[in-house]
């Protein structure tokens, strides 16, 4: 049974809101307003993304070896691909998540152990059933 699309935004989707105006957008300012909703480390993947699915022309300016900044060439396609998607729709703005939280050790979780009544109760059953087996 289909439930019918979503509104939430993809993340390559969220780039686009920030990179649409075909300006130069440095990776400080994309971590800046998006690094608590999408993941930084994924951002080839996202520009990959943006080239594949809303067929944009990403340019990468580099210092050196490294990608500093990403500038979209064809940012009147991308408008016209983020109307038909409903991009424009969805009433995103960068930067009002808040961050993304992820549970590296059990102590993270303030959680209290519960082991030790756990084997409270299994030493009793079994005492049950010896007793009850001879």
């Amino acid at each position: 049974m289909a439930r019918g699309k979503s509104n939430k935004l993809a993340p390559f989707e969220k780039l686009l809101t920030i990179m649409v105006t075909g300006k130069p957008v440095t990776k400080d300012e994309i971590e800046a307003t998006l690094g608590n909703e999408i993941h930084m480390y994924r951002l080839s993947t996202y520009m990959w993304h943006i080239k594949v699915n809303a067929n944009g022309v990403i340019k990468v300016i580099k210092e050196g070896r490294k990608a500093v900044a990403y500038q979209i060439m064809n940012p009147d396609e991308i408008k016209k691909y983020m109307n038909t998607t409903g991009i424009n729709k969805a009433g995103f703005t960068p930067g009002q998540a808040t961050k993304i939280t992820r549970i590296n050790k059990l102590a993270d979780l303030n959680a209290t152990p519960v082991v030790a009544e756990v084997e409270a109760e299994v030493v009793a059953d079994e005492l049950e059933v010896t007793e009850v087996t001879e």
